[in-house]
């Protein structure tokens, strides 16, 4: 018989609906015991699901424990969260934008054992993601020489909470171009990160446009240049460019299921796919990264042991963002 783990719900919007609630509702091993601050839309489907809901942080201890907490409110209301659920729960899984500071992500976890707690940058569980990373890791292309990731969206959700830095936290590079960033760190795996010079440009105290060029000290020892755009300003591709000795890979990430495309630096004009001589590209949607992620998750809190998901493997793209915004 599997082990049951209870999961409560902080924060019950578009978030949990679109990528949550679909794979929760189909591990085996998982109840949802309630659910917080739901959208009052959504009241409807909680009782067809017949998920208890909760109204106020308050009224926590009125119902059953759960073992984890999928905490996906706005980054700027957690504060109160994090203190009331202290010492109940055992493990946390937080949606991101988690921290704008090394130190305020080392206080946020410090009190929950490493494998207990998560932060879902579930893009590292894609397979292209994953591809990448080996490429690199096994030299398939020689030494990489530059990385550069650039992210433009060029729509602001007015009158939500994105507009309001008080619970936004930030602009495009904190609530989107954040997974960009951790999925080029993690598809690298640096050692450090180290900002050379950044120019960001705010519109009511939110950063709409970032061009921050970095140094990144791989496990080679070496250091290479590494370049992020990401901005509601200029024209971007939306892509991560890894530029090799004698070739360039381009990973396009909004498109989750395209292959990354070989371009070799010869001027022959010729590319290639990637998966014309690499299989199995999966998981390649935005629902099978996010199984993956959770059962990778499950694992790690079951069997006490550190995994890519768990918050303290993210420490560096905290300390980019710190970086961006210190500037």
């Amino acid at each position: 018989m599997k082990n049951i783990l209870n999961v409560g719900i902080i924060g019950f919007g578009h978030v949990v609906l679109a990528a949550h609630l679909p794979i929760l509702k189909v591990l085996e091993n998982i109840k949802i015991n309630w659910a917080l601050d739901p959208n009052p839309k959504e009241i409807g489907l909680l009782d067809h699901l017949k998920i208890p809901r909760i109204s106020s942080i308050d009224q926590l201890d009125k119902f059953p424990d759960t073992d984890i907490i999928l905490l996906t409110s706005p980054y700027g209301s957690r504060t109160p969260i994090f203190k009331a659920i202290k010492g109940r729960v055992k493990g946390i899984y937080c949606e991101k934008p988690f921290a704008k500071t090394v130190s305020e992500h080392i206080e946020i976890t410090k009190d929950y054992p490493e494998h207990s707690f998560a932060i879902g940058y579930q893009r590292r569980s894609l397979g292209n993601i994953n591809i990448i990373r080996n490429i690199i890791m096994d030299n398939t292309f020689g030494v990489l020489k530059e990385v550069k990731c650039e992210y433009g969206y060029h729509n602001i959700s007015s009158g939500s909470f994105h507009s309001d830095i008080e619970l936004s936290g930030g602009g495009l590079l904190f609530e989107s171009g954040v997974h960009w960033i951790d999925s080029m760190l993690y598809s690298i795996n640096p050692l450090d990160v180290e900002k050379q010079n950044v120019n960001i440009i705010y519109h009511d105290k939110l950063d709409i446009h970032t061009d921050a060029n970095f140094s990144l000290m791989l496990q080679n020892g070496k250091e290479i240049n590494g370049n992020i755009m990401i901005s509601h300003l200029k024209e971007v591709s939306d892509k991560i460019t890894y530029i090799f000795e004698d070739v360039a890979v381009e990973l396009f990430l909004y498109n989750e299921n395209d292959p990354p495309i070989v371009i070799p630096h010869k001027n022959n004009k010729k590319t290639y796919s990637i998966n014309n001589f690499l299989s199995d590209m999966r998981p390649n949607s935005s629902l099978g990264q996010g199984l993956v992620f959770w059962k990778d998750y499950i694992d790690s809190f079951m069997n006490n042991k550190v995994s890519y998901t768990n918050a303290s493997q993210s420490i560096l793209t905290t300390k980019t963002i710190e970086q961006i915004y210190s500037s």
